[in-house]
């Protein structure tokens, strides 16, 4: 049996997960999902797009999430994942290098017919099992293409994302082609890092999420891709990654990579690699030793080299830029301006931001004067981590280093956090705790239709 037929069949059999603690990171996950999409449902460039596909027009059938609206199903898709990560608030996943949940869940939840027709009757369980081997999925190839693959310049979110979001439904719905369907997606794969810092790299996760409805849905008409994706010569690990030699099936289901090593949560709406940079800037602003008009010079020093391959701003233009620049949100940072929502609009970054920003450097060599331990921690994420030095012109040197940001799986989020991160996002407290309770039935009994409809013309 070839490797592409191995996935498949252990997709296919695998039974409902009752493990505990793995529901429980799916639940959060779902509850994420929610708090990233509903905080950005009147984002501007989310309204373009729910413009384009009202004018496109088509059989409404599928949530459009927090619009109280239903579109078709790849309009669904594409509208949901560019939503659930427009505002890069979504979780990430250290495998994958990229956002699982914006398109896994997109596309699971653009999957479910509200028209009706064929209607069957979802089992909310089976459905938070999918999103598990979702996110499996995704993380297995991220682990066996990535840092080559993220460092090329792919973006994996989409890379990674259809053929992921692909196995979810394929296991949802026990569909009968899930190797093909894989291969179908995988063929589909492309988009750039090139584009972080403009819309397209948020659209990305829509797309992802549509080309896994759409190859599902021609494969259920007849359209035929029998091929083995991870084919040794001209398989998707071989052409966007160093081949098949570490892709590895025989741990699946021992550990879930959603709980380990888990999903990275957040409360900002930057890339997750700036967050090394803001918790250590804030921590430096409340030095004792600090003082802003007094800067000299300041060095970022990463390690890994390259782990800061995310940040491609060094001298950002526009604040939204700012989301993938250690740069601004460093000087954000450091001149005490609240990292809210609205320091990453299209707006042009002010002139003492700038100036900040002139004083910075990164570095990837060992810096002395810190006399800081610069060995990676074992339990840091992914072994990465960042020392922030300033250099005053009195003399003084203050550093900050930070190994697991708040909101990664070695520091997370208490559950507390989380629900008040959705509240937040849905403006409505009983709304926020009626959601909640639904999502956590989910693994007890509540079918996905009956959550739906409870939910898609109230939130």
């Amino acid at each position: 049996m070839n490797l592409g037929k191995q996935l498949s069949c252990l997709i296919k059999n695998t039974p409902l997960i009752t493990d505990p603690h793995t529901i429980e990171c799916a639940i959060n996950g779902v509850i994420d999902y929610f708090a990233c999409s509903l905080q950005a449902h009147d984002d501007s460039d989310a309204q373009k797009l729910l413009a384009w596909i009202e004018d496109e027009g088509g059989h409404a059938r599928s949530w459009l999430v927090g619009q109280k609206k239903l579109a078709t199903a790849r309009q669904a898709a594409l509208f949901n994942g560019y939503q659930a990560h427009c505002l890069d608030y979504d979780d990430v996943h250290a495998d994958v290098r990229g956002h699982p949940s914006a398109v896994i869940l997109s596309a699971l939840f653009a999957s479910i017919r509200l028209d009706n027709r064929n209607a069957i009757d979802l089992n909310g369980h089976r459905f938070l099992t999918a999103y598990i081997i979702g996110v499996e999925v995704m993380a297995l190839l991220g682990k066996s293409v990535n840092p080559q693959h993220y460092e090329k310049g792919w973006h994996t979110t989409i890379t990674l994302g259809a053929m992921a979001a692909t196995a979810a439904i394929c296991y949802l719905y026990d569909m009968p082609f899930i190797s093909q369907a894989l291969a179908l997606a995988a063929t589909q794969a492309s988009g750039m890092r090139l584009l972080m810092g403009t819309p397209i790299k948020f659209l990305h996760a829509g797309l992802a999420a549509q080309q896994a409805i759409q190859s599902i849905a021609w494969l259920s008409i007849g359209i035929s891709a029998d091929k083995d994706f991870l084919d040794d010569k001209l398989g998707f690990l071989a052409v966007y990654g160093q081949g098949n030699g570490n892709f590895r099936l025989n741990q699946w289901g021992k550990s879930w990579k959603i709980a380990n090593p888990g999903l990275w949560f957040k409360t900002y709406s930057y890339c997750s690699a700036a967050a090394y940079i803001a918790d250590a800037g804030q921590l430096l602003f409340q030095h004792p030793q600090f003082n802003c008009h007094d800067i000299s010079h300041i060095t970022i020093f990463f390690a890994p080299p390259n782990s800061d391959a995310a940040l491609i701003y060094s001298s950002p233009t526009l604040a939204e830029q700012g989301r993938f620049s250690a740069e601004y949100i460093l000087a954000l940072t450091l001149l005490g301006i609240p990292l809210d929502f609205e320091q990453f609009s299209s707006n042009p970054i002010p002139k003492n931001i700038h100036k900040l920003m002139q004083k910075m450097q990164r570095t990837y060599q060992t810096q002395d004067s810190c006399q800081i331990d610069v060995t990676a921690q074992p339990g840091a994420y992914t072994g990465r981590y960042v020392v922030v030095e300033i250099h005053f012109n009195s003399g003084n040197t203050i550093c900050q280093r930070i190994d697991s940001p708040k909101g990664s799986p070695n520091n997370p989020y208490t559950k507390l956090e989380m629900q008040l991160k959705l509240k937040k996002a849905v403006g409505n407290e009983q709304k926020a705790d009626n959601l909640v309770k639904d999502i956590y039935q989910l693994a007890t009994g509540l079918s996905v239709d009956q959550f739906v409809k409870r939910h898609w013309l109230t939130l």
